[in-house]
């Protein structure tokens, strides 16, 4: 079996071997960690709710960055929160997840931008391609740039975000690839989704396609056996 820095440097072979080659990046727990977005809303959350209910209160402010599920309801069903309550924080948590200044809570998947920019200077291009929408750039951009990678100005690297906020993101990704391949040749890709990592193996199956193991919404799909694992970017 190949270790993680194996499989890492056989993609960054591939582009080192095709010039202007594509390799795509995810962004929400593929190249960033967005548990301590969830963190700080958990936070605020238990400030307004402090009145009321101090016990519930003092439950939010102990969740930490392992017990988080992937929505955070559920989070709050598993610490004991009753379905109204969850529901309340799912409602406030919804009002501010996407919004640009709370972006800026993320942290990197170890790895992440080092790893983009190698892509670059292998002589291939990264593409950032998110369900974040159009709304979300100006918080996204300014994340990028702080944790130091490759900035999305278009040439080596490249900002796709939804045009619209309610689009699926699944329908999103299947139109943007057949664009994306339009601009050259998609070696490799890195998905946090299972169902997400599985197009690109069905639109591109001659690249390396990467799942990461992070956290995703747990649907139930079966990765593509072509699929390799990693848990993050260090090599």
């Amino acid at each position: 079996m190949s270790s993680q820095k194996e499989l890492l440097d056989a993609l960054l072979d591939d582009v080192a071997a095709r010039p202007n080659t594509i390799v795509v990046f995810d962004l929400d727990d593929t190249l960033f960690s967005t548990a301590d977005r969830h963190l700080r809303i958990l936070g605020e959350f238990a400030a307004r709710l402090e009145t009321l209910d101090a016990r519930a209160a003092g439950i939010l402010r102990g969740i930490t960055r392992e017990n988080l599920r992937y929505a955070i309801a559920d989070t709050a069903k598993a610490h004991g929160l009753d379905d109204r309550l969850a529901k309340d924080l799912r409602d406030f948590w919804f009002a501010r997840f996407f919004k640009n200044p709370y972006l800026l809570e993320d942290t990197i998947i170890p790895g992440g931008p080092a790893y983009a920019a190698e892509v670059i200077k292998r002589g291939g291009r990264a593409f950032y391609m998110t369900g974040r929408d159009e709304g979300m750039r100006e918080g996204t951009e300014a994340s990028l740039l702080r944790h130091a990678f490759p900035e999305p100005d278009g040439k080596g690297a490249t900002l796709v975000l939804k045009p619209r906020f309610d689009t699926p993101d699944f329908a999103f990704k299947n139109e943007a690839l057949h664009k994306i391949a339009e601009l050259g040749a998609v070696v490799g890709s890195f998905e946090n989704e299972p169902a997400h990592v599985n197009l690109f193996v069905e639109r591109f199956p001659k690249g390396r396609h990467f799942l990461l193991e992070t956290k995703h919404s747990g649907k139930p799909v079966t990765p593509h056996a072509s699929v390799l694992r990693i848990k993050d970017f260090r090599r």
